[in-house]
């Protein structure tokens, strides 16, 4: 299917995928609709680096995301903190990096702006399994998430909520102060071991990708009629976009050209922004 820009005015809700690196496709192709006339829709949802993308999106302040991203990496020599590996321990640079690109974006200056926002974004965060326990549940979801990189190849997993995890979508918007959003984002993107976890209102909570790494929350029909969800997995045997369950959804042209999960200068965010702005300059 082809989409015009006039097409994505019936969207109320967008949906950013997770994907670590990978997400600055996301950002490409929404800075690049942005620049000629789009307008984010009423409704967003994203989990783990995507909810970032989304929140810098809101903030008006995805370029500053990716520069602010560009300094961070070009400031990290080692994804594994070698201090800290001599003394037994793995520590990987996404502890600090991560925390200061949210903080970038996300802080005094820009919090109110982003709570009067017309546009609402909600945060999808994994709850572990009650039986499995915390590290139980991580084991799980990792390997749960190997089978369906490797196997399934499916975009919304099945096996994540058999193991008996759990996905919770909270508003960004609905935190009292921007210290809860920036909180909120991190949990939302805390993948062990790259990232220790948190506790969420109480509760221990880890990456919302575990569950689904394309956060849906309950729709009714004509809620996914007006649903985009922006991927950032390749899945070749697709088209660019294509309508499944009644939403509509955009995946790369091909697979982002930059390592998911790498935070050294040598990580290529650059040609995944440039991917995302071909992509929809391409389709659109």
């Amino acid at each position: 299917m082809s989409l015009r820009l006039t097409d994505l005015e019936r969207f109320r809700t967008m949906v950013f995928a997770g994907g670590g690196n990978r997400c600055m496709w996301q950002a490409g192709v929404v800075t690049w609709l942005r620049q000629r006339g789009f307008h984010l829709p009423p409704d967003l949802v994203g989990t783990s680096a995507g909810a970032g993308v989304a929140a810098a999106l809101l903030a008006h302040r995805a370029e500053h995301a990716f520069s602010i991203c560009k300094q961070l990496y070009a400031g990290n020599a080692h994804l594994i903190d070698r201090d800290a590996l001599k003394r037994l321990r793995l520590r990987f640079g996404h502890r600090h990096i991560y925390p200061a690109w949210i903080a970038a974006y996300v802080n005094a200056d820009t919090f109110e702006a982003l709570r009067a926002s017309r546009t609402r974004l909600r945060v999808a965060i994994t709850h572990p399994s009650r039986w499995l326990g915390v590290k139980g549940s991580v084991m799980a979801a990792t390997l749960a998430y190997l089978a369906d990189k490797h196997l399934t190849h499916s975009i919304h997993p099945r096996l994540p909520r058999w193991l008996g995890l759990r996905q919770g979508f909270f508003g960004l918007q609905d935190c009292a102060n921007f210290e809860d959003a920036q909180s909120l984002l991190y949990v939302a993107g805390s993948a062990a071991p790259f990232m220790p976890l948190r506790r969420w209102q109480g509760a221990v909570a880890m990456d919302g990708g575990y569950t689904d790494n394309a956060p849906i929350p309950p729709q009714s029909v004509a809620e996914r009629q007006a649903t985009l969800v922006l991927l950032t997995r390749h899945y070749p045997s697709l088209p660019s976009t294509f309508r499944w369950h009644g939403r509509t959804y955009w995946q790369p042209s091909r697979p982002v050209p930059v390592s998911t999960f790498d935070c050294t200068p040598k990580t290529t965010i650059d040609a995944a922004w440039a991917l995302g702005e071909g992509d929809a300059r391409q389709l659109l």
